[in-house]
């Protein structure tokens, strides 16, 4: 009978501190039995600028999970969107020894052995490699060479390299709670895991991942990630525009940006007011709701003009075919679809995280999409990320994890396959 495993996973964000507890059975959809949350202190633009802050609002949600779980969380997988992070694709080769003999996943670990980055600066972590596209003796579109009789096998793999300071801060804030760090994940390659389907991962998509201190726009084609980047701009950056055209504290314009906020201009009436408390004695002044949202509508343009240049940077002139997914706090704005749409003129859906079993009615929202998916990628590929997890130096990243060589690789391959 497979064996029933407990994963816990830690999601570190800029404006809130996720950890989700399941039961994870092989084959099997993870069952969510505990959940903690915890506003986020010492956390901006998803890195960590004060440990000790952070550190409390980690033990905070670690604490309020393992009692809704009714179990001790001893170590968890932690999932980052920091900006520091590169993207490169390398390619690697293995020849047979015996042409008779079929590939396997031996195989396949030699050819990506052959791609790792070894010669990473200090200050380079190797968070993923993961095997993308496969050539067997120079035919292409091979999606699973195990089982194939091959004498060269060759394999492009991409590579998720971030700043190793960064990541040793991050570890070291989770270790303040007492919890043995499994690995760490970049998010945005996770939140496809949940927000996302297979067919529009296959035929191509865009996924726009709203945080509250950073914005991941990713590329999936061909059932994999094709490349990501993470822009220093979230939701903050909207009530702080607010605040400052407003002349209002912080707190105020992101009361008044949750409450009377939406993106785009449609529907807003010109008699349509608001009353805010401003800075000064106190007073309250009273605003046109269609100013305020003026502001909002005009950080979301920009947003979606940067997102845009990164689709080009990444080698799409036009968005890829299945359109775009919004995710995160960000894309809860009523109207922010309606922006996106006019800037990329393109299909556009927000994403909903699917694809975990017990999962609260609440958290069937976008904010909650990269934790969620974290939880599934650890479950789908969990040798892979111990592949790349703390037992590796903080140095060229050419020291390897501790499990099996080959069967890390099963569920990415499988994965690519699908």
């Amino acid at each position: 009978m497979p064996k029933n495993v407990i994963v816990s996973v830690v999601d570190v964000g800029t404006s809130k501190i996720s950890t989700l507890v399941a039961n994870a059975l092989p084959g099997e959809k993870p069952r969510l039995i505990g959940v903690g949350f915890s506003n986020s202190s010492g956390v901006k633009k998803g890195a960590i600028v004060n440990v000790e802050e952070a550190a409390n609002s980690i033990k905070s949600s670690i604490a309020e999970a393992s009692r809704s779980a009714g179990v001790d969380i001893s170590s968890a997988y932690v999932s980052t969107s920091m900006s520091q992070v590169e993207i490169f694709p390398r390619w690697g080769s293995a020849r047979s020894s015996e042409y008779n003999l079929p590939l396997g996943y031996d195989d396949i670990e030699r050819a990506v052995d052959a791609s790792y980055p070894g010669d990473l600066s200090p200050e380079k972590y190797l968070m993923h490699i993961m095997p993308r596209l496969y050539v067997v003796d120079g035919l292409t579109g091979i999606r699973n060479p195990v089982g194939m009789h091959a004498i060269k096998l060759d394999v492009e793999t991409l590579s998720v390299v971030g700043s190793s300071t960064t990541i040793q801060n991050l570890i070291h804030a989770i270790r303040g709670s007492k919890v043995k760090v499994d690995g760490v994940i970049f998010s945005p390659l996770a939140l496809g895991e949940s927000v996302l389907s297979r067919d529009e991962k296959e035929i191509g998509v865009l996924s726009i991942e709203i945080g509250g201190g950073v914005t991941s726009v990713s590329a999936f084609q061909g059932g994999s990630l094709w490349n990501s980047s993470v822009l220093p701009v979230g939701g903050q950056q909207f009530s702080s525009d607010l605040a400052v055209a407003l002349n209002a504290p912080y707190d105020i314009a992101e009361d008044v940006k949750i409450k009377h906020g939406q993106a785009n201009m449609d529907g807003i009436g010109t008699d349509e007011q608001v009353e805010i408390e401003a800075f000064g004695d106190k007073r309250t002044v009273l605003v046109e709701r269609r100013e305020l949202c003026r502001y909002l509508h005009d950080r979301a343009e920009e947003l979606f003009k940067l997102t845009r240049i990164k689709m080009e940077e990444f080698g799409f002139p036009n968005v890829p075919p299945a359109g775009i997914v919004l995710s995160g706090g960000g894309a809860l704005m009523p109207g922010i679809d309606r922006v996106a749409r006019r800037v990329f003129s393109a299909p556009i859906r927000i994403g909903s995280p699917k694809g975990v079993d017990n999962l609260p009615s609440g958290m069937e929202s976008p904010e909650y999409g990269s934790s969620i998916g974290a939880l599934l990628w650890v479950g789908k590929n969990e040798d892979g990320v111990e592949r790349n997890n703390v037992s590796m130096r903080f140095t060229n990243g050419s020291k390897r994890g501790t499990r099996s060589p080959v069967s890390w690789l099963r569920g990415l391959v499988k994965g690519v396959a699908l």
